[in-house]
C-alpha cells in the first residue's frame, strides 16, 4: 500500500528533500483540535466583546439623540404655551408717559412706556412684565396669568411683585 508521501514523490509534486523534511517534522498539524477550538473560541469571544462594546456605544448615542429631541420638543411646546398665555392675557394699551424699567434675561435693562394706571398695577403686584416668545418686546399681563406663566417657565417672568417673593429686583 502506498502512502501519500510516495504518491506525491512519484507524481513529481514534491522532491525527496521536501518529503524527508516533512517526515522529520512529524507531519502533524500544529496543535491539537482542542487547542484550535480554544483559539477560535478566544477569537470569537474577543470579536463578540468588541461587537458588544460597539453596540453599547451606539445605544448610548441613540439614547442621547432621543433625549435631545425630547428636550427640544418640550422646549418648543413650552414656548408655544407661553406664547398662547401671553397673547390671551396681554394688557393692550397705547404707549404711555411713564417709563417702567426692568431687567431682561440677558441682564440688560429694558424699558416699557406705560400708562400711570398700568405702572401702578405693576408696583402693587397686580400685573407682571413677562417675555413674549417670538417677539422681542416684553408684555404686561395680569397677576393670574403671571402665576400660570411662572409655572410654565420661571425665567419668562421678568418683573413681578408676586405673593411669594418679588421677581426682577433685589430687596435690600
Amino acid at each position: 500500500m502506498q502512502n501519500l508521501r510516495d504518491k506525491l514523490l512519484r507524481a513529481g509534486l514534491v522532491t525527496e528533500k521536501q518529503a524527508k523534511e516533512a517526515e522529520r517534522k512529524g507531519g502533524r498539524a500544529q496543535g491539537t483540535v482542542k487547542q484550535k477550538q480554544e483559539s477560535i473560541s478566544e477569537e470569537e469571544r474577543q470579536r463578540r466583546e468588541t461587537f458588544a462594546l460597539r453596540e453599547a456605544e451606539l445605544a448610548e448615542e441613540r439614547r442621547k439623540e432621543a433625549a435631545k429631541k425630547a428636550e427640544a420638543r418640550q422646549q418648543s411646546e413650552r414656548a408655544l404655551r407661553l406664547r398662547q398665555l401671553v397673547e390671551a392675557n396681554r394688557v393692550r394699551e397705547p404707549p404711555g408717559e411713564v417709563n417702567f424699567h426692568f431687567v431682561k434675561r440677558s441682564g440688560k435693562v429694558g424699558r416699557l412706556a406705560l400708562s400711570p394706571q398700568t405702572a401702578k398695577l405693576l408696583e402693587n403686584g397686580a400685573a407682571a412684565v413677562v417675555e413674549d416668545p417670538g417677539n422681542p418686546e416684553h408684555a404686561v399681563v395680569p397677576a393670574e396669568a403671571a402665576q400660570r406663566i411662572y409655572e410654565v417657565d420661571k425665567q419668562a417672568v421678568r418683573f413681578w411683585f408676586g405673593p411669594e417673593k418679588p421677581i426682577g429686583f433685589e430687596l435690600d
